[in-house]
């Protein structure tokens, strides 16, 4: 497997994955392609990384956004009166989704540490993120929890003005958003 940053050539197979793992419809082509581009510095850095197979298949995505690319996560609810660290100062984790087949072999953590050494190197203060309190096994918020973020606040409902078919409950998304930061 390897991991490269996230191209606008991905897009289809980005979607057909993203389909697949979070549910039909989360994502349009059109929004990938802006997520892409909300991943790529002035200086054409891109702080988005995906997990691709020997078959070019993908089955990895961590999107990430760096500090002034970003106004919210999908759904629109943030706290940034809570936040150790500025806005302005600020990257963001979108998604991170791995397969069935490539979980529990440390993918998720080499994706999302590839972001964290760009924004290091942006000079990036923190990181924002809303996790999914739902996911299956709380995976979500333990594994953001062991790389060291903390819990904000929780926002029910945070998804339910987006029109897809959530894999846990359907339509509309009546999942809750924990809101977290990490200090870089």
């Amino acid at each position: 497997m390897l991991i490269r940053p996230f191209s606008l050539q991905d897009i289809p197979e980005v979607k057909k994955f993203t389909d697949q793992q979070i549910g039909e419809g989360y994502y349009s082509e059109s929004e990938l392609i802006d997520c892409q581009k909300k991943s790529t510095t002035a200086a054409g850095e891109i702080t988005s990384f995906v997990l691709v197979d020997d078959n070019g298949h993908i089955q990895g995505l961590r999107l990430a956004y760096p500090p002034g690319n970003w106004a919210h996560g999908k759904g629109n609810k943030l706290r940034p009166d809570l936040w150790p660290f500025p806005i302005e100062k600020a990257g963001y984790f979108q998604s991170l989704f791995i397969s069935e087949a490539a979980r529990g072999s440390g993918y998720g953590p080499r994706l999302s540490q590839k972001s964290i050494d760009l924004f290091k190197k942006l000079g990036t203060l923190g990181i924002v993120t809303h996790c999914w309190k739902e996911s299956p096994n709380n995976s979500s918020f333990r594994y953001l929890t062991n790389v060291g973020f903390k819990k904000v606040i929780e926002h029910p409902d945070y998804w339910k003005e987006i029109q897809y078919t959530c894999t846990r409950d359907g339509y509309p998304c009546r999942c809750t958003a924990i809101e977290m930061a990490k200090e870089l």
